[in-house]
């Protein structure tokens, strides 16, 4: 027996610097780890996340454990709390009360089922692969508990002050045969391609965590092979005319715009007060070419909302810290809080408009972006979420006197720089980009509203009557 100990924490002491070296490794690559610990025992779950925090060097790693009853999850999307914690180069997420074990009890309860359970399932699947497309390495490792060693548990914590946590009902619900079989099938389709969870026999603490360790360190290892092989589609090189055909002149006097905007502004902060009243949140996306008064419409837009109830999100160009996580992680940490509004001035669009034109993104992953854009929209507008986007189209000569007269003027001429005449140069790149863009992204639950903005009252217009009716639409 002293052998078999020796030799066991040999093994443990050796795979504690293995997983040293991975670490190290990690960071010299910069690429980031998302270990995900699922399966029916928690408190195992629980005890190997401690176990690795103490076998890596901690000041690179954090543990993502949602409370499912808080109140910051509420209205947000089922994926919202890892979305936050997608780790950046060279950090390690260590993830409990994950994503399939959650599912798996929800299904085991009958609380999720049919269309709805095959949409979380997808977007479960489809987030691993985004992930690891991104150059996350991501483990997964499910141990799976038999029945008699949670009851030897269970009988062991009676009348102790860990009595309540040692084994949930949860626990021993997905040890029932039917219900671990159709764990099993769940666990298979949620994962992403290339993405295995990887089985460990629940047990021993010790002998556990050294089975479960040696299968995490070499995933670590070898973080390339982990990359998901997500298909990529060109979009189309047919000329869309879309935007082209949105050059119009509508114009709007001055009198007619001064009695009508009053009126429009003070229906959107009633019907924000009924959004905040019932918990129904708002993402609003502005986008649109350079001086297309973006910034103005939102100033109106805004002009009578409660400041409680909304916030304007400018996106400048991304800092280090987001650069060194998935692209998309800069917007999944705004996602608003239940009865908000969240008005993007520019957004994740970015990807597939400045960074495919300005070649930012390689191709593949612009053009890999357009579904990842999609399911992302789609988690979001699942959630109750209402998802707006409206393009602010101008004319080439239009947006020509309004860089001139930026540059005359002192209260705008700081709006103008040197990037703003270079972006014009590229007008043709930059049109075809937003048309594949709108083309590709235009989807019933998040649909595009491409507004005439040569005249900016009736743009201002137009955008104020684009948001009220979508949230009346809810509402009425």
């Amino acid at each position: 027996m002293t052998t078999s100990r020796s030799a066991l924490e040999r093994a443990r002491s050796a795979l504690h610097l293995r997983l040293l070296k991975a670490q190290r490794n990690l960071t010299e690559q910069r690429y980031g780890a998302m270990i995900i610990i699922g399966g029916n025992d928690q408190f195992a779950a629980s005890q190997f996340a401690n176990q690795l925090t103490d076998w890596l060097d901690s000041r690179t790693v954090r543990i993502c454990a949602p409370d499912v009853h808080s109140a910051e999850l509420h209205g947000r999307p089922f994926l919202w709390p890892y979305w936050q914690q997608a780790p950046a180069h060279g950090q390690i997420t260590i993830v409990v009360h994950d994503w399939t074990t959650r599912t798996a009890i929800s299904a085991a309860h009958d609380e999720i089922s049919g269309d709805k359970l095959k949409s979380r399932l997808k977007s479960i699947r489809l987030f691993e692969e985004y992930l690891a497309a991104q150059g996350v390495a991501v483990i997964k490792i499910w141990i799976d508990s038999p029945e008699k060693t949670l009851r030897k548990r269970w009988r062991e914590a009676q009348g102790t002050e860990a009595e309540e946590w040692a084994v949930s009902r949860d626990e021993f619900l997905l040890t029932k045969k039917n219900i671990h079989a159709r764990t099993k099938a769940l666990r298979t389709a949620s994962s992403g391609k290339n993405l295995p969870w990887k089985v460990v026999i629940g047990g021993e603490n010790k002998h556990r965590d050294l089975q479960a360790g040696l299968a995490v360190v070499e995933q670590l290892k070898q973080p390339s092979r982990r990359k998901a092989a997500n298909r990529v589609k060109k979009p189309s090189s047919r000329s869309r005319g879309l935007l082209e055909s949105a050059t119009a002149h509508p114009t709007l006097d001055k009198k007619a715009y001064s009695s009508q905007i009053v009126k429009l502004q003070n229906r959107l902060g009633h019907l924000t007060r009924i959004a905040a009243q019932r918990g129904v949140s708002t993402v609003l996306v502005i986008e649109g070419p350079d001086a297309a008064g973006k910034g103005g419409a939102i100033r109106r837009l805004c002009a009578k909302l409660d400041t409680a109830h909304y916030r304007v999100h400018p996106t400048p160009a991304p800092t280090p810290e987001e650069k060194a996580r998935p692209y998309l992680w800069r917007f999944w940490n705004k996602t608003p809080w239940a009865g908000h509004l969240a008005i993007f001035d520019r957004s994740w669009y970015g990807r597939v408009m400045v960074e495919r034109v300005e070649k930012f993104a390689t191709e593949a992953e612009w053009a890999r972006a357009y579904s990842e854009i999609n399911d992302y929209e789609a988690r979001l507008a699942e959630t109750g979420i209402i998802v707006l986007k409206i393009w602010v189209n101008i004319s080439k000569g239009e947006q020509l006197l309004r860089f001139r007269s930026r540059e005359e003027s002192p209260h705008k001429r700081h709006k103008m720089t040197s990037e703003d005449y270079r972006n014009r140069r590229k007008w043709d790149e930059n049109l075809k980009a937003a048309e594949d863009m709108i083309a590709r992204t235009d989807t019933p639950h998040a649909p595009w509203v491409v507004i005439s903005g040569d005249d900016k009252r009736y743009a201002r217009m137009a955008v104020l009557k684009a948001t009220c009716r979508a949230l009346a639409d809810r509402f009425e």
